[in-house]
């Protein structure tokens, strides 16, 4: 399993700035956060896929900075609305081809307008997929607290809709914030998980470095081992978890040795 870091983690450096820093860190993968739309297009993009290249680093998964709206913009129910959003994400897939990536994240919609919609909203996650499959990737669906992402057996019936085509996100740190055993869901998506998104925790914090804190990162290395799971997992961390780029750089040896 490939150890990798998130531009994420230097947010609010500009996007292309953060995706070098990490690249200098030595990592042979990386998840790319965009932060807007100008990012998504020359010559900006172009700055992405040279830095990747110079370093020799993949890009396995890209994130939206919209993922915020998407409850408004691709679950909210207005047609025309979900149409265009559906249009401008495919500035996102035409992004993740052009940087080799597998996936793009999806946060999705929020369970309470989403419970009694689950076939629309399967439905538009179908023709999000018909759109991504047209540059060759996927959108992923992260487990994220108050998203769709958090509810397992919708998930499992999102599953057995979309098929092939399903893909998820592991994120443990959200999976602390749902109240979800990651163990749960790796048992039942191992096969569809795509990344994973890795943080630690403490008795006062719920994302911190990892190997700063409680979390058993040996077991979710065996556990997802154990499911088939053969790709990379990203620290994703935010700017206020840390005080130094060194304690990110020290998590990074610290998952490999393990």
């Amino acid at each position: 399993m490939e150890i990798g870091i998130s531009s994420s983690c230097f947010y609010p450096m500009l996007a292309e700035e953060s995706f070098e820093k990490v690249c200098s860190f030595g990592v042979r993968t990386a998840e790319i956060f965009f932060n807007s739309t100008e990012e998504l297009k020359p010559p900006l993009l172009q700055k992405f896929i040279d830095t990747k290249e110079r370093y020799g680093v993949s890009v396995n998964t890209i994130h939206p900075f919209t993922a915020f709206a998407e409850p408004f913009m691709l679950f909210g129910g207005y047609e025309r609305k979900v149409h265009e959003a559906i249009e401008y994400y495919k500035q996102y897939f035409e992004a993740a081809e052009k940087l080799g990536a597998k996936a793009v994240i999806i946060h999705g919609g929020n369970p309470p307008e989403m419970k009694e919609k689950e076939d629309y909203y399967i439905d538009v996650f179908s023709k999000l997929c018909d759109a991504a499959e047209d540059f060759g990737v996927l959108p992923a669906t992260e487990i994220v607290v108050k998203r769709m992402g958090q509810n397992l057996d919708f998930l499992s019936r999102m599953k057995d809709a979309l098929g092939e085509r399903f893909k998820t996100v592991l994120d443990i740190k959200q999976c602390r914030r749902s109240g979800v055993s990651e163990v749960d869901f790796i048992n039942r998506f191992a096969s569809d998980i795509i990344q994973v998104h890795l943080s630690d925790y403490n008795n006062e914090l719920d994302c911190i470095p990892p190997g700063e804190g409680k979390y058993n990162f040996k077991k979710l290395f065996k556990r997802l081992q154990n499911g088939g799971y053969d790709s990379s997992a990203v620290i994703e961390l935010y700017n206020w978890s840390y005080s130094d780029e060194n304690q990110i750089k020290n998590s990074r040896i610290f998952l490999e040795n393990l």
